[in-house]
């Protein structure tokens, strides 16, 4: 069902909020979309089948979004459902529990505007905890990952090896989209790394080195096991466009990047045979990842009864035991 959905000339900017049962904070997210210093935009907010107050939440914006609600597909299904109701020049994503600041949109738009050779523009994002407040420790983690992203470069090999682009930061030409495609609704995990990997494969990826967006960090998120399928998942599937795609770059090095989240996934998970089925793979196309990555530790740990491992595990907890993970 559409709610007020009219006709109106086209806008500069689609939004799209897909949300589930988030009320509260999918007003949070609608109003730093309202309160943007640049007003050519429609904001369309997927409702994913929630259960919860949602839909009487937003009564109160029905003259200001377009409303769209649907029996629960997950978020990337949302996304795709925004995708074809959208009718602007550029898409924009946001997330329901994260924000935007009042410039985000301005200065995104002005950068494609004067950038026809971007096909997309992503920023840095900011770590808030559920209550607002801002996480120092995790934005400096992120701003040193960022880093590292814009030295490796937003190119499919770039990316391959680090995919610093989180959605609620994007903002991308929707002509794009028809060689792109849409999300991958199999992958609910790591859908945004797959996202900006097909989307590098295509077309060139800008940033503009500002914290216009803040990311909400809390108990109701993506679980570690989601991630490490996700992962999983994503790698594989990239071996499959690589074997499609000669024109692409550095190949061998992206299938090395691909072999390495494999091998560490496959460690986090503790599945350990089949993380040495992956760091052979490895060696044998990039013998040096044993000296510049920590393979070679993570060797030592793999032959341990499994046991031990656990216990370690335990006693240095989930953080401490991912140190060794790459990158």
């Amino acid at each position: 069902m559409i709610i007020n959905k009219n006709s109106k000339p086209k806008p500069k900017v689609s939004v799209i909020i897909p949300t589930h049962n988030r009320a509260a904070l999918v007003t949070e997210a609608i109003n730093s979309v309202l309160t943007q210093t640049f007003k050519d935009f429609e904001l369309i907010v997927v409702d994913d089948g929630s259960t919860d107050n949602t839909r009487d939440a937003l009564k109160g914006y029905t003259d200001r979004i377009h409303y769209i609600y649907q029996e629960n597909q997950r978020r990337s299904e949302a996304r795709n459902t925004g995708i074809k109701a959208a009718s602007g020049e550029y898409i924009a994503f946001l997330d329901d529990d994260d924000l935007w600041l009042p410039h985000k949109l301005e200065k995104q738009v002005t950068f494609l505007d004067a950038n026809p050779d971007k096909g997309l523009v992503h920023t840095f994002t900011d770590a808030i905890d559920i209550t607002g407040r801002l996480m120092e420790k995790e934005r400096n983690g992120r701003l040193q990952w960022y880093k590292k992203s814009m030295k490796l470069g937003y190119t499919y090999e770039g990316i391959s090896r680090l995919g610093a682009i989180f959605l609620s930061s994007v903002l991308l030409r929707s002509r794009c989209l028809e060689k792109v495609g849409l999300f991958d609704t199999v992958t609910e995990a790591y859908e945004d790394w797959d996202f900006g990997l097909r989307f590098a494969s295509e077309y060139r990826i800008g940033i503009i080195p500002e914290f216009l967006v803040k990311f909400r960090i809390h108990k109701v998120h993506t679980t570690v096991d989601e991630f490490t399928r996700g992962r999983i998942n994503t790698s594989i599937k990239h071996f499959t466009l690589l074997n499609s795609r000669y024109d692409l770059p550095f190949r061998n090095q992206a299938r090395v990047n691909f072999y390495m989240h494999l091998t560490n996934a496959y460690y986090i998970d503790l599945q350990l045979g089949m993380f040495r089925t992956y760091a052979l793979k490895t060696l044998r196309l990039s013998p040096k990842m044993l000296f510049r990555s920590p393979l070679g530790l993570q060797f030592l740990f793999s032959i341990l009864p499994l046991k031990v491992i656990r216990k370690f595990r335990q006693l240095k907890g989930e953080k401490n035991f991912r140190f060794l993970s790459w990158p």
